[in-house]
């Protein structure tokens, strides 16, 4: 049984258990790519007539469980972080691309990382090694999880039995669509408070 078999196998089986399961593995750096699993979650829920928005829900708590964990290695477990980094290359070298991310943009990458490839994943363990306190770093970790479930998920959805046109959209244009997100979002807080600023 493929791992995508194995996946939908869970969903099925387990509703809200399985999605919550599945995306707290992968946001919890286990070996399966969100720009498949969302996807594919996505078109389970639709030809099983789930909710699509109790779907992003269930993701982004189950995201937000598997990136407080790598947190929390990270912050308490440092020994442990050693140990896993020096038995898997594929974590150290994540870490190491979201450790640089971190020193250079501070609490905020924690936000905008989650919409990047590979630092999305990763970058849960330089902050908690940094000590970032937890509550900026799970309010900027529910935003940026939020938005890359509801962007994936749903697409997945309305795609249906295509859903693998998102996988294959995203290997050539992940870093576009990322960069694309990633400023919408800087422009709905620069005119957010150039409104502020107007109203005062």
């Amino acid at each position: 049984m493929s791992l995508i078999e194995a996946i939908k196998q869970l969903i099925l089986e387990l509703g809200a258990g399985g999605i919550f399961v599945a995306t707290a593995l992968e946001y919890g750096c286990f070996p399966v790519s969100s720009e498949i699993l969302l996807p594919f979650i996505g078109y389970v829920i639709a030809i099983n007539g789930y909710s699509l928005f109790h779907t992003i829900l269930i993701a982004t708590i189950g995201g937000m469980f598997g990136t407080t964990f790598c947190y929390l290695i990270g912050r308490i477990g440092g020994k442990m972080f050693d140990k896993l980094a020096g038995r898997f290359e594929t974590i150290a070298l994540g870490v190491g691309k979201a450790q640089s991310i971190f020193e250079k943009y501070g609490k905020e990458s924690v936000f905008f990382a989650r919409l990047f490839p590979i630092a999305r994943t990763y970058i849960s363990f330089p902050a908690g090694l940094a000590k970032m306190s937890a509550i900026p770093f799970l309010v900027c970790t529910f935003f940026g999880v939020i938005i890359w479930n509801t962007v994936l998920i749903s697409a997945g959805y309305f795609l249906g039995s295509h859903w693998e046109i998102c996988k294959a959209f995203l290997k050539m244009y992940q870093w576009q669509l990322s960069g694309g997100i990633a400023c919408l979002v800087i422009l709905f807080f620069v005119f957010r408070n150039a409104s502020r600023k107007k109203n005062n």
